[in-house]
């Protein structure tokens, strides 16, 4: 068992993020580090471990979180070993089901960086364990050593609660060995479980630096303990939309082959012991409900528990198909039994294997610094007493250098996009009143409309906010992909001047892009950058007769090999927009005026150091898909970099 798990564990800690990530993961790492209350439902339990594993000598702070995630999804798999163990009493079979969830692309992206599911998943598998350990000896200590699982997991996050009904119908089966004293020590281990809650009001008539629950009152932490959010907002059926989550999420998670070993695992343990095979397809079933009506954009993580039982009758299937090897009569000379259980151990084996080698890449965080670049190099920009306006996506990691660094706290950082009802061009034109300077940063919903036709956004920071494309790329394979496709703008009440006399003589270039556009400036601050730091990069642009349409540009990195730095499949080092965006597009130009336009971009620290080539095209969004490809194919050197 705990090679098992240490195994698990060795893999995650090779891709475990290194620092502050973005969104929920960002605010718990915040809220552990600094003792906060984090947003519905609080996670007292998460805080308080995070909080322990703060003090590890390693790492900054959100590292350390990060490494909590690891540990105990580690101890999940482990847990799940010993369930398979104890069911079938084969370490080869129970070590395929385990590392099979070990390497299911859902848990082990969760395992990489602070998030609650991890968690979960091990009091899943903690109470299943016990509640099998029970049904097996009755022991009223085992009862309640499940009920304070079940208790403590609550805690962390409502997941938890769908082991109950499967733990609830062992016990209706074993009613007869259920005495008062029983029920009464389960039910007050539960209690004592459940009492972590209480941290929340106590800590927060401290006044935390981070909480979500202001006001502080005692229906404020009920709303928290009852999740507070809106239950027609969040629970609906929509078979079209979840569907899918189903269909493709478990296959690509757990491979066909993997799907029909859990199900050749459930006949197989129903003729041995059908309560326990209930058990699990209770499990898997509630699990897919959830999944069914609860709509939220990453609802494949709720898929865990689920995988926990499916990977269980993987481990049951594994063992059977070994054991009818095992007991098959040979002719004299044929392979000794051991040698053939060994052979189709091996096979069985490549399923977790399979999944080792094709998630690797994709869940490996090992070099994502880019929500702390981002952090720090916008609070390093920014005027006194800015104010930035975004969600929780891109606020988590601001909140991290301010609170847990104590980094420019002058800048007040509002996920005012993340607040239903709220007013955003209202809160700005007070800011700016008040005389700060405001900007609007993307993050994963940011309605910039919502600040009304009032002020000029200009872009300010291109492409330097990762965000997830689960939306707009097929699942479920680009499901945890981050891409820096977001931005950051400047609000301002009136649109800049952008116009100038002359191009600098330093600056001067004349690359043509048809259609009446030409580039004829282009310069960098400087041609010597780091990684992790900005470089700031200035078009300038001429248009010899009126353009009718907004055109669009990319900016692209090329290395001294000719090839073009990229994550996953997408490029790691860019610059997109719409020429002029936000201020004066191209359809506005005046011919033979010069337009000057002014952006920062991050320099991505999983760059290469060396020499890097700028090259440019310039397309035309409106013109279709495949004709705006085939022109920004076209990319023209402008300039040339050099990375440190």
């Amino acid at each position: 068992m705990a090679g098992v798990g240490g195994a698990a564990f060795a893999v995650y800690f090779t891709t475990l993020a290194p620092t502050v990530m973005w969104y929920d993961m960002g605010e718990f790492a915040t809220a552990s580090a600094t003792l906060g209350i984090a947003h519905n439902t609080g996670y007292p339990l998460l805080i308080l471990l995070g909080k322990l594993f703060s003090f590890v000598p390693v790492g900054d702070a959100a590292y350390r979180v990060n490494l909590m995630s690891a540990v105990f999804t580690a101890l999940a798999v482990a847990v799940a070993f010993g369930i398979i163990h104890d069911l079938t009493q084969d370490a080869i079979a129970a070590a395929v089901g385990a590392l099979t969830l070990a390497f299911a692309s859902t848990v082990w992206a969760n395992a990489t960086w602070a998030t609650s599911y991890g968690l979960n998943l091990f009091f899943t598998a903690l109470v299943t364990r016990l509640m099998l350990s029970w049904w097996r000896d009755r022991s009223d200590v085992t009862l309640a050593g499940a009920a304070l699982a079940l208790g403590l997991g609550m805690c962390n996050h409502r997941l938890i609660v769908l082991v109950a009904p499967p733990s609830a119908l062992l016990l209706a089966l074993g009613w007869r060995s259920l005495s008062p004293r029983a029920v009464a020590l389960a039910l007050a281990a539960f209690a004592a479980g459940l009492s972590v809650y209480l941290s929340l009001p106590i800590r927060g008539e401290q006044e935390p630096m981070l909480s979500w629950a202001r006001p502080a009152t005692w229906q404020t932490y009920w709303g928290m303990f009852l999740n507070g959010q809106t239950p027609s907002e969040y629970w609906r059926l929509d078979l079209g939309d979840r569907i899918d989550v189903l269909w493709s999420y478990p296959s690509y998670d757990l491979t066909w082959a993997g799907l029909a070993l859990a199900g050749a695992g459930f006949v197989v343990y129903t003729r041995r012991q059908r309560a326990v095979a209930a058990y699990f397809a209770l499990l898997a079933v509630l699990d897919a409900a959830v999944v069914e009506t609860y709509s939220i954009h990453n609802i494949y993580n709720y898929l865990t528990p689920g995988y926990l039982a499916l990977c269980v009758m993987i481990g049951i299937a594994a063992a059977w198909a070994m054991g009818v090897v095992r007991g098959v009569s040979l002719p004299e000379g044929a392979a000794r039994p051991w040698v053939r259980v060994a052979a189709v151990g091996a096979v069985l084996a490549l399923l977790p294997a399979a999944l080792l080698a094709k998630n690797y890449t994709s869940v490996d965080r090992g070099d994502d610094y880019a929500a702390r670049d981002f952090a720090q190099v916008t609070l390093d920009r920014l005027p006194p007493r800015s104010v930035v306006l975004t969600d929780t996506w891109t606020a988590s990691p601001l909140w991290y250098l301010q609170l847990v660094e104590g980094q420019r706290r002058d800048v007040l950082v509002s996920p005012i996009f993340s607040v239903a009802g709220e007013d955003v061009a209202a809160f700005a034109r007070k800011q700016m009143d008040d005389g700060r300077s405001v900007y609007a940063a993307e993050g994963l919903r940011t309605p910039l409309d919502a600040l009304g036709g009032s002020f000029t956004l200009q872009p300010v920071l291109l492409n330097g906010i990762e965000r997830m494309v689960t939306d707009s790329l097929p699942k479920p394979r680009y499901r945890d992909d981050l891409v820096a496709t977001g931005s950051m703008f400047r609000v301002l009440d009136t649109a800049p001047v952008t116009t100038v006399d002359a191009v600098p003589a330093a600056s001067a270039r004349d690359v043509d892009f048809g259609g009446g556009l030409r580039l004829t400036g282009f310069s960098m601050d400087g041609d010597l950058v780091d990684r992790g730091s900005v470089i700031e990069l200035t078009y300038y642009w001429s248009a010899g007769t009126p353009l009718t349409t907004d055109m669009d540009a990319m900016t692209l990195f090329f290395d001294g090999h000719g090839r073009a730095a990229s994550h996953g499949g997408f490029p790691a080092w860019s610059q997109s927009r719409t020429i002029g965006q936000g201020v004066r597009q191209t359809s506005l130009w005046q011919a033979g005026e010069i337009v000057r336009e002014s952006y920062f971009v991050l320099v991505p620290r999983s760059i290469a150091a060396g020499e890097y080539e700028v090259r440019l095209s310039v397309y035309d969004a409106s013109a279709g898909v495949s004709a705006a490809r085939a022109q920004a194919g076209n990319l023209l050197p402008i300039g040339r970099v050099r990375v440190r």
